[in-house]
């Protein structure tokens, strides 16, 4: 290969390049954060994206990597200097000069370096990305992340894909059959205890073992390369507002969230919207408690309370509101732990090899002779310092 080619420096050498690899996962965080689908932006499309860059990592920590014993390593056409500058000596003596300075010449002896710790620090950030991208490319086809709600009761079965409404898993991802039995042995209200809720989870594996473990929102159990955790408690009550002629407005459950505050007496709240009617469900689960406020055109039409399981319905003005059923479920997602330690270790490299090669730039020299002497290009300060040119 043509190594002083515009292709060779563009996929091997040049930064920029790979500046085109960050606009899909860019857009891609875009697609989620503003719920938004931009054409061709995909998780096939990020894959895609993350294997071809994975590539062309790998190839350039190869080249450098066979370029750390090599006297000569970037080459005389690589980012030769436009300007240069005139010397009175002769090139076998200025050639000289920078020898004993520890600089190393190419055949022809007019092409210089110095060998520099910047050109390990480049080969450490390839290769800690290189690790970085496998490891995570790695993890990416093996992942798996589903979410269920589960309640007090029966021991749901964690290896029945049936059993989650949200799944996202990798082409590779293992069989779920070393999941275990999963039972809500108990749900725990915000509190002075669990400010932010909590549920007692059973595992039952296939043995017959038991782990139990109270998990608030951070917590995990993990089991074998899985990690399971809750995120909140979910009240759903299914909401029927209609007016005295009987046409329903609203009908249809509603998920009730933790709040971060109490707003008065209430712990879990909602927004509901049909239409042109927006609403706020809020709840208190310790007396069965419901407040609904409900407003048309910007105007409050409906502001009552109600207690669940008590009261059959609440009428204000010309609206009916009825709760049919409670759920109560503690949110639960079970997710294909990732290997953190090895993409931490990638993540150290790379910022190690990208510091060392800010801080230490290459040094390299350009000798041309001429009538009177000769003239020079540099790149770095050793060799104008040493042979005092101003370029």
């Amino acid at each position: 290969m043509n190594t002083d080619s515009k292709f060779f420096r563009y996929v091997f050498v040049s930064a920029w390049p790979l500046t085109i690899f960050l606009v899909i996962p860019v857009l891609v965080i875009l697609s989620i954060r503003l719920n938004i689908q931009f054409p061709l932006v995909s998780t096939k499309s990020l894959f895609v994206n993350n294997i071809c860059l994975l590539c062309i990592i790998a190839c350039r920590f190869l080249r450098y990597t066979k370029g750390i014993r090599k006297p000569i390593r970037y080459g005389a056409n690589l980012s030769r200097p436009q300007k240069d500058a005139p010397l009175v000596l002769p090139v076998a003596e200025a050639r000289g000069m920078l020898e004993n300075a520890g600089y190393f010449f190419a055949a022809g002896g007019s092409y210089g370096e110095k060998q520099d710790r910047g050109y390990l620090g480049i080969t450490l950030l390839y290769a800690g990305l290189l690790i970085l991208l496998t490891v995570g490319t790695w993890d990416n086809l093996r992942q798996f992340s589903g979410t269920l709600l589960d309640g007090m009761g029966p021991a749901t079965k964690l290896n029945n894909a049936k059993a989650y409404f949200k799944i996202n898993k990798g082409i590779l991802a293992a069989k779920l059959d070393s999941l275990p039995q999963m039972k809500v042995v108990n749900q725990f209200m915000p509190g002075n205890d669990y400010p932010f809720a909590a549920t007692e989870l059973a595992l039952l594996s296939p043995d017959g073992k038991e782990q139990s473990k109270i998990i608030q929102p951070g917590d995990r159990i993990r089991y074998g390369a899985y990690d399971i955790y809750m995120t909140r408690i979910i009240f759903e009550p299914v909401l029927k507002i209609t007016n005295r002629a009987l046409m329903p407005l609203f009908h249809g459950p509603v998920k009730l969230s933790p709040l971060v505050q109490r707003v008065g007496d209430y712990s879990f709240y909602a927004p509901i919207s049909y239409f042109n009617l927006d609403g706020e469900v809020y709840y208190q689960p310790e007396k069965n408690r419901l407040k609904v406020l409900m407003k048309q055109n910007n105007m409050l039409i409906f502001n009552s309370e109600m207690l669940f399981q008590i009261d059959q319905q609440v009428t204000q003005g010309d609206l009916i509101l009825s709760c049919e059923k409670m759920g109560q479920w503690s949110e639960i997602h079970v997710v294909r732990r990732r290997h953190m330690a090895l993409l931490m270790f990638g993540g150290v490299i790379a910022l190690i090899g990208g510091l060392l090669r800010i801080a230490l730039r290459p040094e390299r020299v350009w000798l041309e002779e001429t009538a009177g002497g000769c003239r020079i290009r540099a790149v770095g300060s050793g060799a104008k310092r040493l042979l005092r040119v101003d370029l």
